[in-house]
């Protein structure tokens, strides 16, 4: 067994009593309960369904993966598994221990990064797994609801949200190693989170430059798989009460008046196409590998 081996060896005993495995479980756990309490669960009771009803729930999971998970509960496993991973050694001071052994030093940061990627992609499989399972028991209990489940689009919908989360996971290893803190990837997290919410929606004459921050890149990269209509973007759920509604005219008083037009405004002012996959592709593969050689390379540094 070669020291890299051994590393993860060592990692996977750590996550026993880490709660970096926890928090893996239990927010695919939590996803999924809200999904079916709150959206699905009505569905049981349905007796008559319409056209317009089974188009909305057909593709209802794939949405609210998109503005429930990659909107929410994803950013926030992206900020709090990098450090509880390299929590044990910070909280117990066991860097000059471990420098001391005969392993490199930067295999330890190599070991944390890969294990980090496998724990994210275990939650976004376990996030499709357990959807598909959710429509199977669903159009078993009520025949009317038997509608299938887009496999194809939901694997697309989650390999982008993995591949569009490499440079903020850059980030978070490279500061989870650094810094000796849970506060710091928690504000981080929700700075990019507030970012999110803000830009998204956005009609920009240059989306690439949205899109592009690492911490939208995510959802920017997840939302391209089951975007529809004229928009660039479709808004953060957070922030879909504050978007102007369109053909309604908001007065300082507060009040709202509808107007009347001929040609509707995504017609007579068309917004620039979005961004194209390639470069979201691109860009993510890049950096998301630079961030985490940088990393790397920095783990060598002797701590004191």
């Amino acid at each position: 067994m070669g020291a890299f081996s051994r590393q993860m060896a060592a990692e996977g005993l750590k996550l026993r009593r880490s709660p970096a495995l926890w928090l893996a479980g239990l927010l695919p756990i939590l996803f999924l309960a809200v999904e079916f309490l709150v959206f699905e669960r009505p569905s049981l009771s349905l007796r008559t369904l319409t056209p317009k009803l089974q188009t909305t729930l057909d593709t209802l999971q794939l949405k609210l993966v998109v503005g429930l998970w990659a909107g929410f509960l994803h950013p926030l496993l992206l900020a709090l598994l990098p450090a509880l991973l390299f929590r044990p050694e910070h909280r117990f001071k066991t860097w000059r221990h471990l420098h001391a052994m005969p392993t490199p030093r930067r295999g330890i940061f190599l070991a944390k990064a890969a294990w980090a990627l496998l724990l994210t992609t275990a939650c976004l499989v376990l996030v499709g797994l357990s959807l598909w399972v959710e429509r199977r028991v669903l159009g078993g209990l009520n025949p009317l609801v038997a509608l299938p489940f887009h496999s194809l689009q939901m694997a697309r919908l989650l390999g982008w949200l993995w591949l569009g989360s490499l440079p903020v996971l850059g980030i978070y290893l490279w500061v989870s190693d650094r810094i000796n803190s849970l506060a710091v990837p928690v504000v981080l997290g929700l700075v990019g989170l507030l970012l999110t919410i803000a830009l998204t929606g956005q009609e920009l004459p240059q989306p690439w430059r949205r899109d592009l921050i690492p911490w939208v890149l995510p959802y920017a990269a997840a939302e391209r798989v089951i975007h529809q209509g004229p928009a660039q973007q479709e808004v953060h759920a957070a922030a879909a009460y504050f978007q102007p509604e369109p053909d309604v005219l908001r007065l300082p008083s507060g009040r709202k008046v509808r107007t009347r037009q001929n040609v509707p405004d995504e017609v007579l002012f068309p917004p620039p196409p979005p961004t194209p996959a390639w470069v979201l592709g691109s860009f993510s593969v890049g950096v998301g590998f630079l961030l985490l050689f940088l990393g790397w390379v920095d783990a060598g540094r002797c701590r004191v």
